[in-house]
Order: C-alpha cells, then structure tokens, then sequence
C-alpha cells in the first residue's frame, strides 16, 4: 500500500513539474523592467563630470612639401650656426677644428644627409641651382687659392636669402676667420671666384 502512494505522488510530482516547464517563465511586465540611468550637467558622476561629449579633436594640419624643406633647411643653420667661431684647418673634420667641406659634410649629417669629402665631389651632388633661385641649405661653390679659376675649392651653407633673391648670406670655414658668416654678392673676391650652386635637400630627404 506504502509503495503504491508513493508511486502515486511521484507521478502527480511529474506531472506538476512538466507542466510548469511547459508554460515557461512569464515575461517581466514593463513596470518592471530596469530602465537606464540618465544624467544631466548637474547630476555627472564625478569621474565624468567637466567632460566635453560634443567635443571632437581635429587631426593636426600636415604640413606641406615646402614648410617640410624650409623646416629641414633651419635646422641645418641653426645647427651650423653653433659652430660659429671653430678654428680653420685644412683636412679637419670637426667638431673643434674644420675645413670647408669638411665643415659641410659635418652639418649636413645631422640632418641625416651624407655628402662626400671634399668640395669638388660634392660639387657632384645634388642638383644645379641658378643664383636668383637660391634658398637656405644650398651649396655654393667657388674656386680658391689653390685651386685653378673655375675649378671648385671652397663650399658654403646658404643661411638667408634676400626678399628679392639678389642677394644671401652663407656660412662658411674661412681660412682666416675660421666658422663665420658672408654676404653674397660681396663685389669681391666671392663674387669673382664664384662657381654655381647646388641644392641637396629635396623631396628625397623627407622620406625618413
């Protein structure tokens, strides 16, 4: 009698229990949904509180070709400009003592441009500029003391250009006043000894 109530009550438990998993959960009523907090100006959580959510940042202009070369060719002088005053010797290659190209070469590896040893090979490098289209960073060449007239012997960093591209100053190592500034066209030994010009900072320079 036991065994068969007992038997009884398992399959109305069943029964039950199917019966529910049948019909499912009832979904929650919308009152009771959970609903999103919302914020104003004045009631921000403290960690967001002064945020800018409108706020979008700009990506920063990218700078032309030209303003690219012109920022190349200041470091160039600024850095040239440093040695200002270093002794002359012939064959030196700095940083105390230089010689023209070797002044050159010096300077224009920090700017991550290799030019040759002496003035006549770098006279080889670069492209030919005509002397009213000049511009700070290029070479200008001119014979020498020790050289024939025509024949490359001394090299020099153009710093500045006139307004009316007639005239420059460059840098130089001078002989006799070592590291020191010229003005171009001088009326003078410069302006008889001059070769031509070249420029080596180009588009080339950029690509690292």
């Amino acid at each position: 009698m036991k065994r068969n109530l007992f038997i009884f009550f398992s399959v109305v438990l069943c029964a039950v229990f199917c019966s529910f998993k049948a019909q499912g959960v009832p979904p929650l009523k919308p009152e009771y949904l959970p609903i999103a907090p919302t914020w104003n100006a004045d009631s921000l959580p403290s960690n967001l509180a002064g945020f800018d959510f409108g706020a979008v940042e700009e990506p920063a202009p990218q700078k032309t070709m030209e303003e690219r070369l012109d920022e190349i060719a200041g470091e160039l002088s600024e850095y040239a400009a440093s040695f200002l005053g270093r002794r002359y010797r012939w064959g030196a290659t700095g940083p105390s003592t230089f010689d023209c190209s070797g002044f050159t070469s010096y300077v224009f590896r920090k700017v991550g441009i290799s030019l040759n040893r002496t003035s006549i090979m770098q006279y080889r490098q670069g492209k030919p500029v005509a002397k009213d289209e000049l511009r700070p960073g290029d070479l200008m060449f001119f014979s020498s003391p020790r050289t024939s007239r025509g024949v490359v012997g001394h090299v020099a960093i153009v710093v500045d250009v006139a307004d009316d591209g007639k005239s420059c100053t460059f840098i130089h190592a001078s002989t006799s006043k070592g590291i020191t500034y010229q003005k171009f066209p001088d009326g003078g030994y410069f302006s008889r000894a001059y070769i031509g010009a070249k420029r080596v900072i180009d588009e080339r320079n950029l690509t690292a």
